[in-house]
Protein backbone atom coordinates (compact mmCIF):
# COMPACT_ATOMS: atom_id res chain seq x y z
CA UNK A 1 0.00 0.00 0.00
CA UNK A 2 1.39 3.39 -1.03
CA UNK A 3 2.12 5.78 1.84
CA UNK A 4 0.43 9.17 1.85
CA UNK A 5 2.31 12.17 3.20
CA UNK A 6 0.64 15.02 5.06
CA UNK A 7 0.91 17.92 2.57
CA UNK A 8 1.78 20.52 5.23
CA UNK A 9 4.51 18.71 7.18
CA UNK A 10 5.69 15.93 4.86
CA UNK A 11 5.16 13.36 7.63
CA UNK A 12 2.96 10.31 7.21
CA UNK A 13 -0.74 11.12 7.16
CA UNK A 14 -2.99 9.51 9.77
CA UNK A 15 -4.06 6.32 7.98
CA UNK A 16 -0.62 5.83 6.46
CA UNK A 17 0.87 6.08 9.94
CA UNK A 18 -1.53 3.39 11.18
CA UNK A 19 -0.63 1.13 8.26
CA UNK A 20 3.12 1.70 8.63
CA UNK A 21 2.98 1.28 12.42
CA UNK A 22 1.02 -1.98 12.10
CA UNK A 23 3.61 -3.29 9.66
CA UNK A 24 6.46 -2.16 11.95
CA UNK A 25 4.90 -3.92 14.93
CA UNK A 26 4.48 -7.16 13.00
CA UNK A 27 7.80 -7.17 11.16
CA UNK A 28 10.08 -7.93 14.10
CA UNK A 29 9.61 -9.17 17.64
CA UNK A 30 10.71 -6.50 20.10
CA UNK A 31 10.63 -6.67 23.92
CA UNK A 32 8.71 -3.41 24.05
CA UNK A 33 7.81 -0.39 21.99
CA UNK A 34 6.93 3.17 22.85
CA UNK A 35 4.22 5.29 21.27
CA UNK A 36 4.24 9.03 21.93
CA UNK A 37 1.54 11.56 21.03
CA UNK A 38 2.47 15.25 21.02
CA UNK A 39 -0.09 18.05 21.09
CA UNK A 40 0.83 21.66 20.27
CA UNK A 41 -1.15 23.50 22.94
CA UNK A 42 -2.02 27.12 22.17
CA UNK A 43 -2.09 26.75 18.39
CA UNK A 44 -5.72 27.91 18.15
CA UNK A 45 -4.76 31.24 19.74
CA UNK A 46 -2.01 31.73 17.14
CA UNK A 47 -4.41 30.88 14.31
CA UNK A 48 -7.03 33.33 15.54
CA UNK A 49 -4.78 36.23 16.56
CA UNK A 50 -1.90 35.97 14.07
CA UNK A 51 -3.31 34.03 11.15
CA UNK A 52 -3.43 30.47 9.83
CA UNK A 53 -0.21 30.92 7.85
CA UNK A 54 1.78 31.43 11.03
CA UNK A 55 0.02 28.50 12.70
CA UNK A 56 0.98 26.31 9.74
CA UNK A 57 4.58 27.46 10.08
CA UNK A 58 4.59 26.41 13.74
CA UNK A 59 3.38 22.92 12.76
CA UNK A 60 6.08 22.66 10.09
CA UNK A 61 8.78 23.66 12.58
CA UNK A 62 7.55 21.14 15.15
CA UNK A 63 7.48 18.42 12.48
CA UNK A 64 11.07 19.18 11.41
CA UNK A 65 12.19 19.24 15.04
CA UNK A 66 10.58 15.89 15.80
CA UNK A 67 12.07 14.35 12.65
CA UNK A 68 15.52 15.45 13.81
CA UNK A 69 15.10 13.76 17.21
CA UNK A 70 14.20 10.26 16.04
CA UNK A 71 16.16 7.85 13.84
CA UNK A 72 13.95 7.23 10.78
CA UNK A 73 15.32 3.67 10.55
CA UNK A 74 14.03 2.89 14.06
CA UNK A 75 10.69 4.69 14.17
CA UNK A 76 7.42 5.55 12.44
CA UNK A 77 6.57 9.26 12.62
CA UNK A 78 3.37 10.94 11.46
CA UNK A 79 0.96 13.83 11.83
CA UNK A 80 -2.01 12.45 13.70
CA UNK A 81 -4.59 15.23 13.43
CA UNK A 82 -4.64 19.01 13.48
CA UNK A 83 -2.15 19.99 16.18
CA UNK A 84 -1.09 16.43 17.09
CA UNK A 85 1.90 14.33 16.06
CA UNK A 86 2.65 10.68 16.81
CA UNK A 87 5.79 8.52 16.83
CA UNK A 88 6.29 4.79 17.39
CA UNK A 89 9.79 3.53 18.17
CA UNK A 90 11.83 1.04 20.17
CA UNK A 91 13.43 2.75 23.17
CA UNK A 92 16.98 1.86 24.11
CA UNK A 93 17.49 0.57 27.64
CA UNK A 94 15.78 2.69 30.26
CA UNK A 95 15.88 5.94 28.29
CA UNK A 96 12.93 8.26 28.20
CA UNK A 97 12.16 9.98 24.93
CA UNK A 98 14.53 12.87 24.11
CA UNK A 99 14.94 14.99 27.21
CA UNK A 100 14.31 18.27 25.44
CA UNK A 101 10.69 17.29 24.93
CA UNK A 102 10.09 17.67 28.67
CA UNK A 103 10.78 21.40 28.38
CA UNK A 104 7.64 23.44 28.58
CA UNK A 105 7.45 25.76 25.58
CA UNK A 106 8.33 26.02 21.92
CA UNK A 107 10.57 28.93 22.82
CA UNK A 108 12.62 26.76 25.18
CA UNK A 109 12.93 24.17 22.40
CA UNK A 110 14.41 26.74 20.04
CA UNK A 111 11.26 26.72 17.91
CA UNK A 112 8.90 29.49 16.87
CA UNK A 113 11.50 32.25 16.59
CA UNK A 114 9.01 34.20 14.46
CA UNK A 115 6.40 34.03 17.23
CA UNK A 116 8.18 36.31 19.67
CA UNK A 117 6.74 36.06 23.19
CA UNK A 118 3.92 33.84 21.89
CA UNK A 119 6.46 31.00 21.55
CA UNK A 120 6.74 30.82 25.33
CA UNK A 121 2.95 30.37 25.63
CA UNK A 122 2.79 27.62 22.98
CA UNK A 123 3.63 24.28 24.52
CA UNK A 124 4.04 20.63 23.70
CA UNK A 125 1.83 18.34 25.76
CA UNK A 126 3.03 14.73 25.69
CA UNK A 127 1.37 11.42 26.39
CA UNK A 128 3.20 8.11 25.91
CA UNK A 129 3.03 4.44 26.69
CA UNK A 130 5.50 1.56 26.87
CA UNK A 131 3.84 -1.72 26.01
CA UNK A 132 4.47 -5.19 24.67
CA UNK A 133 1.17 -5.05 22.78
CA UNK A 134 1.42 -5.67 19.04
CA UNK A 135 -1.86 -3.84 18.34
CA UNK A 136 -1.51 -0.24 17.19
CA UNK A 137 -5.03 0.56 18.36
CA UNK A 138 -4.09 -0.43 21.92
CA UNK A 139 -0.97 1.73 21.88
CA UNK A 140 -2.85 4.74 20.51
CA UNK A 141 -5.56 4.34 23.15
CA UNK A 142 -3.01 4.12 25.97
CA UNK A 143 -0.98 7.12 24.78
CA UNK A 144 -4.15 9.15 24.24
CA UNK A 145 -5.15 8.48 27.85
CA UNK A 146 -1.76 9.77 29.02
CA UNK A 147 -2.08 12.83 26.78
CA UNK A 148 -5.50 13.54 28.25
CA UNK A 149 -3.93 13.53 31.73
CA UNK A 150 -1.21 15.88 30.49
CA UNK A 151 -3.63 18.43 29.03
CA UNK A 152 -5.59 18.49 32.30
CA UNK A 153 -2.49 19.05 34.43
CA UNK A 154 -1.33 22.51 35.49
CA UNK A 155 2.10 21.36 36.63
CA UNK A 156 3.33 18.70 34.19
CA UNK A 157 3.50 18.55 30.41
CA UNK A 158 4.25 14.87 29.90
CA UNK A 159 2.61 11.71 31.26
CA UNK A 160 3.39 8.01 30.93
CA UNK A 161 0.48 5.56 30.76
CA UNK A 162 0.45 3.50 33.98
CA UNK A 163 -1.79 1.15 35.93
CA UNK A 164 -3.77 3.96 37.53
CA UNK A 165 -4.50 5.36 34.07
CA UNK A 166 -5.42 1.88 32.88
CA UNK A 167 -8.03 1.63 35.64
CA UNK A 168 -9.38 5.06 34.74
CA UNK A 169 -9.50 4.04 31.08
CA UNK A 170 -11.53 0.91 31.87
CA UNK A 171 -13.87 3.00 34.00
CA UNK A 172 -14.32 5.56 31.24
CA UNK A 173 -14.95 2.91 28.61
CA UNK A 174 -17.67 1.45 30.85
CA UNK A 175 -19.21 4.92 31.23
CA UNK A 176 -19.05 5.52 27.48
CA UNK A 177 -20.76 2.20 26.77
CA UNK A 178 -23.79 3.07 28.93
CA UNK A 179 -24.06 6.79 28.18
CA UNK A 180 -26.67 6.70 25.41
CA UNK A 181 -29.05 4.45 27.38
CA UNK A 182 -28.61 6.58 30.51
CA UNK A 183 -29.56 9.75 28.64
CA UNK A 184 -32.59 8.09 27.06
CA UNK A 185 -33.74 6.70 30.44
CA UNK A 186 -33.12 10.07 32.13
CA UNK A 187 -30.74 8.41 34.57
CA UNK A 188 -28.42 11.40 34.16
CA UNK A 189 -30.14 14.06 36.19
CA UNK A 190 -29.59 17.28 38.09
CA UNK A 191 -29.19 18.21 41.72
CA UNK A 192 -29.51 21.81 42.85
CA UNK A 193 -27.43 23.98 45.17
CA UNK A 194 -28.60 27.40 46.40
CA UNK A 195 -26.66 30.63 46.05
CA UNK A 196 -27.54 32.79 49.06
CA UNK A 197 -26.92 36.27 50.33
CA UNK A 198 -23.89 36.24 52.60
CA UNK A 199 -26.05 37.10 55.63
CA UNK A 200 -28.28 34.10 54.85
CA UNK A 201 -31.41 36.24 54.59
CA UNK A 202 -32.35 35.60 50.96
CA UNK A 203 -32.22 33.00 48.20
CA UNK A 204 -30.58 34.53 45.13
CA UNK A 205 -30.42 31.70 42.57
CA UNK A 206 -29.77 27.98 42.11
CA UNK A 207 -27.01 26.05 40.36
CA UNK A 208 -27.96 22.84 38.56
CA UNK A 209 -25.25 20.18 38.92
CA UNK A 210 -25.09 17.03 36.80
CA UNK A 211 -25.42 13.75 38.69
CA UNK A 212 -25.22 10.14 37.43
CA UNK A 213 -25.03 7.10 39.69
CA UNK A 214 -23.62 4.58 37.23
CA UNK A 215 -24.84 1.03 37.95
CA UNK A 216 -21.28 -0.37 38.20
CA UNK A 217 -18.96 2.64 38.54
CA UNK A 218 -20.99 4.56 41.10
CA UNK A 219 -21.21 8.35 41.18
CA UNK A 220 -19.72 9.77 38.02
CA UNK A 221 -18.31 13.30 37.86
CA UNK A 222 -19.69 15.84 35.37
CA UNK A 223 -16.23 16.01 33.75
CA UNK A 224 -16.29 12.25 33.10
CA UNK A 225 -19.76 12.44 31.57
CA UNK A 226 -18.90 15.37 29.30
CA UNK A 227 -15.68 13.71 28.16
CA UNK A 228 -17.49 10.44 27.44
CA UNK A 229 -20.11 12.30 25.41
CA UNK A 230 -17.39 13.98 23.34
CA UNK A 231 -15.64 10.65 22.66
CA UNK A 232 -18.93 9.04 21.63
CA UNK A 233 -19.95 11.97 19.43
CA UNK A 234 -22.86 12.72 21.76
CA UNK A 235 -21.86 16.17 22.99
CA UNK A 236 -24.87 17.90 21.51
CA UNK A 237 -27.21 15.13 22.70
CA UNK A 238 -25.93 15.51 26.27
CA UNK A 239 -26.17 19.31 26.17
CA UNK A 240 -29.77 19.15 24.95
CA UNK A 241 -30.63 16.61 27.63
CA UNK A 242 -29.18 18.74 30.43
CA UNK A 243 -30.89 21.87 29.15
CA UNK A 244 -34.23 20.06 28.93
CA UNK A 245 -33.76 18.81 32.50
CA UNK A 246 -33.10 22.40 33.61
CA UNK A 247 -36.30 23.51 31.89
CA UNK A 248 -38.28 20.70 33.53
CA UNK A 249 -36.79 21.76 36.86
CA UNK A 250 -37.80 25.38 36.32
CA UNK A 251 -41.38 24.32 35.57
CA UNK A 252 -41.44 22.06 38.64
CA UNK A 253 -40.14 24.87 40.86
CA UNK A 254 -42.79 27.30 39.61
CA UNK A 255 -45.52 24.69 40.11
CA UNK A 256 -44.35 23.99 43.67
CA UNK A 257 -44.28 27.63 44.74
CA UNK A 258 -44.87 30.79 42.66
CA UNK A 259 -42.02 32.50 44.49
CA UNK A 260 -39.57 30.27 42.62
CA UNK A 261 -40.46 32.14 39.42
CA UNK A 262 -38.11 34.90 40.59
CA UNK A 263 -35.20 32.47 41.09
CA UNK A 264 -32.93 31.85 38.07
CA UNK A 265 -31.14 28.54 37.59
CA UNK A 266 -27.55 28.30 36.36
CA UNK A 267 -26.15 25.40 34.33
CA UNK A 268 -22.50 24.68 33.59
CA UNK A 269 -21.22 24.56 30.04
CA UNK A 270 -17.82 23.00 29.34
CA UNK A 271 -15.08 24.50 27.13
CA UNK A 272 -15.60 21.63 24.69
CA UNK A 273 -19.32 22.47 24.33
CA UNK A 274 -18.57 26.15 23.73
CA UNK A 275 -15.89 25.40 21.16
CA UNK A 276 -17.50 22.52 19.27
CA UNK A 277 -21.27 23.09 19.39
CA UNK A 278 -23.67 25.82 18.19
CA UNK A 279 -24.39 26.62 21.83
CA UNK A 280 -26.41 29.81 21.42
CA UNK A 281 -28.68 28.24 18.78
CA UNK A 282 -29.30 25.12 20.88
CA UNK A 283 -30.10 27.09 24.02
CA UNK A 284 -32.43 29.55 22.28
CA UNK A 285 -34.30 26.78 20.46
CA UNK A 286 -34.92 24.66 23.57
CA UNK A 287 -35.93 27.60 25.75
CA UNK A 288 -38.47 28.64 23.13
CA UNK A 289 -39.82 25.11 22.78
CA UNK A 290 -40.08 24.61 26.56
CA UNK A 291 -41.65 28.03 27.17
CA UNK A 292 -38.85 29.31 29.44
CA UNK A 293 -37.99 33.02 29.45
CA UNK A 294 -34.23 33.60 28.93
CA UNK A 295 -33.97 35.58 32.18
CA UNK A 296 -34.65 32.37 34.13
CA UNK A 297 -31.48 30.70 32.83
CA UNK A 298 -27.84 31.45 33.57
CA UNK A 299 -24.87 29.93 31.82
CA UNK A 300 -21.74 29.24 33.87
CA UNK A 301 -18.44 28.93 32.07
CA UNK A 302 -14.89 28.50 33.28
CA UNK A 303 -12.47 31.38 32.94
CA UNK A 304 -10.25 29.49 30.50
CA UNK A 305 -13.13 28.46 28.23
CA UNK A 306 -14.26 32.06 27.83
CA UNK A 307 -10.78 33.11 26.74
CA UNK A 308 -10.01 30.02 24.67
CA UNK A 309 -11.05 31.40 21.30
CA UNK A 310 -12.73 34.23 19.51
CA UNK A 311 -15.59 31.93 18.51
CA UNK A 312 -16.36 31.38 22.20
CA UNK A 313 -16.82 35.13 22.67
CA UNK A 314 -19.26 35.23 19.77
CA UNK A 315 -21.33 32.42 21.28
CA UNK A 316 -21.42 34.07 24.68
CA UNK A 317 -22.29 37.47 23.26
CA UNK A 318 -25.21 35.92 21.37
CA UNK A 319 -26.50 34.29 24.56
CA UNK A 320 -26.19 37.56 26.47
CA UNK A 321 -28.00 39.43 23.69
CA UNK A 322 -30.86 36.92 24.04
CA UNK A 323 -31.21 37.85 27.72
CA UNK A 324 -29.26 35.00 29.32
CA UNK A 325 -26.85 36.04 32.07
CA UNK A 326 -23.29 34.73 31.80
CA UNK A 327 -21.35 33.80 34.94
CA UNK A 328 -17.64 33.00 35.08
CA UNK A 329 -16.93 30.04 37.34
CA UNK A 330 -13.59 29.28 39.04
CA UNK A 331 -12.59 32.93 38.71
CA UNK A 332 -9.17 34.08 39.84
CA UNK A 333 -7.02 31.02 39.20
CA UNK A 334 -6.63 31.18 35.40
CA UNK A 335 -4.18 33.13 33.30
CA UNK A 336 -6.61 35.78 32.13
CA UNK A 337 -8.58 36.98 35.16
CA UNK A 338 -8.26 40.71 34.54
CA UNK A 339 -8.96 40.36 30.82
CA UNK A 340 -12.21 38.58 31.64
CA UNK A 341 -13.45 41.60 33.56
CA UNK A 342 -13.52 43.60 30.34
CA UNK A 343 -16.12 41.38 28.66
CA UNK A 344 -19.46 43.17 28.72
CA UNK A 345 -21.48 39.96 28.59
CA UNK A 346 -20.14 38.74 31.96
CA UNK A 347 -22.69 39.53 34.68
CA UNK A 348 -21.34 37.42 37.54
CA UNK A 349 -17.98 36.14 38.73
CA UNK A 350 -17.61 33.24 41.15
CA UNK A 351 -14.40 33.32 43.14
CA UNK A 352 -12.71 29.94 42.86
CA UNK A 353 -12.92 27.76 45.95
CA UNK A 354 -9.14 27.26 45.83
CA UNK A 355 -8.86 30.93 46.75
CA UNK A 356 -11.68 30.77 49.29
CA UNK A 357 -10.45 27.70 51.19
CA UNK A 358 -8.93 28.98 54.48
CA UNK A 359 -8.21 32.32 52.78
CA UNK A 360 -8.51 34.12 56.10
CA UNK A 361 -5.28 32.42 57.20
CA UNK A 362 -3.26 34.07 54.43
CA UNK A 363 -2.80 37.84 54.10
CA UNK A 364 -1.98 37.48 50.40
CA UNK A 365 -5.12 35.49 49.63
CA UNK A 366 -7.22 37.85 51.72
CA UNK A 367 -5.88 40.66 49.56
CA UNK A 368 -6.62 38.74 46.35
CA UNK A 369 -10.19 37.94 47.37
CA UNK A 370 -10.75 41.53 48.52
CA UNK A 371 -9.41 42.85 45.18
CA UNK A 372 -11.69 40.57 43.16
CA UNK A 373 -14.73 41.65 45.19
CA UNK A 374 -13.94 45.34 44.71
CA UNK A 375 -13.22 44.97 40.98
CA UNK A 376 -16.48 43.10 40.49
CA UNK A 377 -18.43 45.78 42.33
CA UNK A 378 -16.73 48.58 40.39
CA UNK A 379 -17.75 46.96 37.11
CA UNK A 380 -21.32 46.30 38.20
CA UNK A 381 -20.93 42.53 38.39
CA UNK A 382 -22.36 40.14 40.94
CA UNK A 383 -19.67 38.44 43.02
CA UNK A 384 -20.10 34.98 44.55
CA UNK A 385 -17.78 33.37 47.09
CA UNK A 386 -17.78 29.74 46.01
CA UNK A 387 -16.95 26.63 48.01
CA UNK A 388 -17.65 28.07 51.46
CA UNK A 389 -17.12 25.20 53.91
CA UNK A 390 -16.52 26.85 57.30
CA UNK A 391 -18.07 29.58 59.39
CA UNK A 392 -14.73 31.43 59.37
CA UNK A 393 -14.72 31.61 55.58
CA UNK A 394 -18.30 32.88 55.59
CA UNK A 395 -17.63 35.54 58.23
CA UNK A 396 -14.56 36.88 56.45
CA UNK A 397 -16.41 37.05 53.12
CA UNK A 398 -19.08 39.12 54.88
CA UNK A 399 -16.41 41.43 56.31
CA UNK A 400 -14.96 41.96 52.84
CA UNK A 401 -18.41 42.82 51.45
CA UNK A 402 -18.94 39.74 49.29
CA UNK A 403 -22.71 39.83 48.71
CA UNK A 404 -23.34 36.22 47.60
CA UNK A 405 -22.07 32.85 48.81
CA UNK A 406 -22.34 29.18 47.91
CA UNK A 407 -20.93 26.07 49.51
CA UNK A 408 -21.38 23.01 51.68
CA UNK A 409 -21.41 25.02 54.91
CA UNK A 410 -24.60 26.72 53.72
CA UNK A 411 -26.35 24.02 51.68
CA UNK A 412 -25.27 20.88 49.86
CA UNK A 413 -26.55 19.95 46.38
CA UNK A 414 -29.77 17.96 46.66
CA UNK A 415 -32.44 16.47 44.38
CA UNK A 416 -35.12 18.94 43.32
CA UNK A 417 -37.85 17.63 45.61
CA UNK A 418 -35.59 17.87 48.67
CA UNK A 419 -34.49 21.37 47.78
CA UNK A 420 -38.08 22.58 47.34
CA UNK A 421 -39.00 21.28 50.80
CA UNK A 422 -35.92 22.85 52.40
CA UNK A 423 -36.36 26.27 50.82
CA UNK A 424 -40.11 26.49 51.46
CA UNK A 425 -39.57 25.92 55.17
CA UNK A 426 -36.59 28.28 55.45
CA UNK A 427 -37.16 31.78 56.74
CA UNK A 428 -35.66 33.92 54.01
CA UNK A 429 -36.50 36.34 51.22
CA UNK A 430 -36.68 35.11 47.63
CA UNK A 431 -34.88 36.75 44.70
Amino acid sequence: MKSVQDPLTGLLARQSFVDAASHWLGSEKRPRQRLVIFEVFGLSIINETQGLALGDKVLQEVARWLASKFDPARCVLGRWAGNKFVVLYEPCGTEAFPGEIHRASLGSLGLGSSLGRQADLTRLHVGFCDSASRQIDDLLTFASEALHASTRSTGAWGYRFDEAMHRRLLRRQDIEKDLACAIEAREIGLWYQPILSSDGSSLHSLEALLRWNHPRQGWTSPEEVVHAAAVMGMGETLLQHILQEVCHGLHALADADPRFEKIPVAMNVSPREIGDLPLSDIVSRILLREGIAPRHLRIEITEESAMDSLSSSGQLEALAAAGIAIAVDDFGTGYSSLAMLGDKYVKQIKIDRLLISDFHRSDRRMLLVDSIIHLGHALGMEVVGEGVETVEELEHLRLLGCPLVQGYYLARPTPLETLIAQVRHARMDWG
